[in-house]
Order: structure tokens, then C-alpha cells, then sequence
């Protein structure tokens, strides 16, 4: 009963130890080499007349998914370009709206290293606000200084399903209704090495220690 106690002591610490996961780190620069990108969305393929997004909800290019959480005033405008963009289109609701702009997978799997470029329709917006989320739980919230031209922002680590992104003023919080007017472009993701959850590190675990206990009784 000794060795069994130990032994279960010693897997709740190892447990424990390998269920934390650090959190993502914020970058403000770009640092995903165009060489190791292994899905990418530059909104070059959007149904649009020219100049504004003919299509109905989520917008889904490279495996990467972009919705609005709220109907902007007057559509997606493609062609917006507060300067610093890449390519011909962009993801700008045009007007703005009261919601925010989610980013997510269409495989339904965590990001691995994430980046982008945003900018702003309105230029007294001076904060981009960013919400990372996995399974439906918060993993880390905080805002980037904000200007109108597009500019990079990216997070690194991976460990999250979902994007919220905004922009405004100091002080707000990502679902206050209050108004956005954040433009995106140039999506890139770059794989990294997923983590497994801590329900199969457990299960790994408790089998190694089972495995250990039968051969002491084996030897025994």
C-alpha cells in the first residue's frame, strides 16, 4: 500500500506539472516566415462586385474562418485600405458595427502560431482589443496599441480555438456593444506542436503507473 500511495502521489505531481500550459505570447511584429505558413487567408478569393462581400456570414479561405459577431451597417467592404494592406482585398465592416470579428479554424482544431495585419476605419480608435478562447474558456485577454494604418499583431504557442478581435477607445471590454471598426488582412498560421489535453495525459499516466505497480507484484 506504501509503494501504491507513492506512486499515485507521484503521478498527481507529474499531473499537475503537465497540465499547465503557458500562456500565448503576444507579438506586434512579424515573426511567421512566409516560407513556414501552412494556411494563410488574404481574403483574395472573397465573392465580392468589386468592392464589397456578396456572401452571407462566415467567410472561410486557406482553412481559416472570419465572421462578424454583428451585422455592419453596411456590409463587408473588400477593398478598404487604411494603408499597409497586402494584396487587392481586406475584411473591413464597412461603417462599423457594435460586435467584434472572430477568427477560428474550419477543421474546428486549436490554432498553432497565429498572425495578421489590422487596421482601423475610425481613426480616434487608439486600442485593438483580443480575446484567445479554447473549449469555451477564457486563456488570455489584453489590448495592443491601435492606429488606423494596418499593423501586425500575432500570438505564439498556440492552446486556443477562437479569436474575438475589436478596436475603439481605452477602456472598453470586448462584448460592451460600444463601436468597431477593425479591418483585417493577410491571416497566417503556422502549425506548432499541439499539446495533448490533460484528460489523455492523465489516462497515459495512470497507465504507466499501473504497468509499474503489476510488475512489483510480478516481482514480488
Amino acid at each position: 500500500m506504501k509503494l501504491l500511495g507513492q506512486s499515485l502521489f507521484s503521478l498527481c505531481a507529474v499531473f499537475a506539472a503537465v497540465a499547465v500550459q503557458a500562456a500565448p505570447v503576444v507579438h506586434t511584429t512579424d515573426f511567421i516566415n512566409n516560407a513556414e505558413r501552412t494556411q494563410f487567408n488574404g481574403f483574395e478569393s472573397v465573392p465580392s462586385d468589386g468592392t464589397m462581400y456578396t456572401g452571407s456570414g462566415a467567410y472561410t479561405e486557406g482553412g481559416i474562418t472570419v465572421q462578424q459577431d454583428s451585422p455592419a451597417a453596411f456590409g463587408i467592404w473588400v477593398t478598404y485600405n487604411p494603408g499597409g494592406g497586402e494584396g487587392n482585398f481586406a475584411w473591413y465592416p464597412n461603417g462599423g458595427d457594435n460586435g467584434y470579428t472572430t477568427l477560428s479554424l474550419s477543421s474546428g482544431l486549436d490554432f498553432g502560431d497565429v498572425g495578421f495585419l489590422i487596421g482601423s476605419g475610425n481613426s480616434t480608435h487608439s486600442r485593438a482589443y483580443f480575446e484567445l478562447w479554447d473549449d469555451g474558456a477564457l486563456v488570455l485577454a489584453g489590448s495592443v496599441n491601435h492606429m488606423t494604418g494596418f499593423h501586425y499583431l500575432g500570438f505564439e504557442g498556440g492552446g486556443f480555438d477562437t479569436i474575438l478581435l475589436r478596436d475603439g477607445v481605452a477602456g472598453l471590454s470586448m462584448t460592451d456593444g460600444t463601436h468597431n471598426a477593425l479591418a483585417i488582412d493577410s491571416i497566417e498560421v503556422r502549425a506548432s506542436q499541439q499539446v495533448p489535453e490533460p484528460a489523455s495525459m492523465a489516462l497515459a499516466a495512470l497507465g504507466l503507473a499501473g504497468l509499474g505497480i503489476t510488475r512489483r507484484k510480478t516481482q514480488a
